[in-house]
């Protein structure tokens, strides 16, 4: 005992006051992360998948794979452009899915810490439930030889993806700044133009599905009609005013932003997010201008879904910086 009580005193004179708890919160702190990086990827690779669905879609390669989960009947494509793009959106959502589900399992673990926020785990969980009803459309969508409808339901669900991560990381990062009042107003604004940002993608969808995006040849005037449906031009022209809608939903977002104390950390994200719009406006018109080519297509949906993200975090940081500080 003796000995034992000589190398236990040598030891402490050594060695650096430890406070009660730390060995147990260093790993809890690298374990929150490691799961923001989680979730960080999750979202990145999310995006690269709408917009790799979009290349897919764009090309007219929807159906490159004409059966499912396999292709062609075989696990890897053979030599056909088309069978290996469309397989490359298949390889992106198998490694997207496997990121989502492990964060939602990741989340479901940690639920129960009292020091975490319910948020975080409530986006993850639901990100990966939608993801599992995801891979379930995508299937149905080619096994039915891509009807619209599907399509539309299709995206709809990937920008909830989107949202639920995107809150998801928004949620679960540490607060910074100061502790400012922030007015319940603001936050409600936020809301509101995020999800006018979805419904904005959502009406792109409906647009290209639906045969409506040319209905109006001319920008930013809708010009004579083309020979279709009064519908469909009606369906055009609400989709522009949707998005000049989300635009000053927007700006008076920024404006509001950078006059209230409670904008701390927050300023920056809105002003890029609203430069992407000004972009998203200009791909939009060049869409319609120069007769819907390919890297137009692609980048106007590459664009809006990142928007949309972009405006979920911003509004999930205010929301939630109070419950992280």
């Amino acid at each position: 005992m003796r000995i034992l009580s000589k190398f236990t005193v040598v030891g402490t004179q050594h060695a650096a006051p430890l406070q009660l708890g730390e060995p147990s919160r260093l790993p809890a702190l690298h374990a929150q992360a490691a799961g923001r990086w989680l979730a960080a990827s999750a979202l990145v690779c999310t995006l690269l998948l709408v917009a790799m669905g979009g290349v897919v879609r764009a090309t007219g390669h929807g159906l490159g794979c004409p059966d499912w989960p396999l292709c062609y009947g075989r696990i890897v494509p053979p030599a056909l452009t088309g069978a290996w793009v469309e397989f490359t959106h298949r390889l992106l959502g198998a490694v997207t899915t496997l990121q989502i589900l492990l964060l939602g399992l990741v989340a479901w673990r940690g639920r129960r810490d009292p020091a975490r926020p319910a948020w975080p785990a409530l986006a993850a969980v639901g990100a990966a439930s939608a993801v599992a009803l995801q891979v379930f459309l995508g299937g149905l969508h080619v096994v039915l030889e891509i009807p619209p409808v599907t399509g539309l339901v299709h995206t709809v669900t990937a920008m909830l993806i989107v949202g639920l991560l995107a809150w998801h990381l928004a949620a679960g990062r540490p607060a910074r700044g100061g502790s400012a009042e922030r007015p319940r107003l603001l936050g409600a604004w936020l809301a509101v133009t995020a999800i006018a940002a979805l419904l904005l993608v959502v009406s792109g969808s409906y647009v290209t599905r639906s045969g409506a995006s040319l209905a109006c040849p001319d920008f930013p005037a809708c010009g004579a009609p083309a020979a279709v449906a009064r519908g469909l031009v009606h369906v055009q022209v609400m989709h522009r005013f949707l998005a000049l809608a989300v635009a000053l939903l927007l700006a008076v977002a920024l404006a509001w932003l950078w006059r209230s104390e409670a904008g701390h950390g927050l300023r920056g994200l809105a002003l890029g997010l609203a430069v992407l719009l000004l972009a998203q406006g200009g791909l939009g018109a060049a869409n319609v201008l120069l007769r819907l080519p390919i890297w137009s297509r692609v980048l106007h949906l590459a664009a809006a879904s990142t928007l949309w993200a972009g405006l979920a975090f911003l509004w999930g940081s205010y929301t939630t910086r109070e419950d992280r500080g």
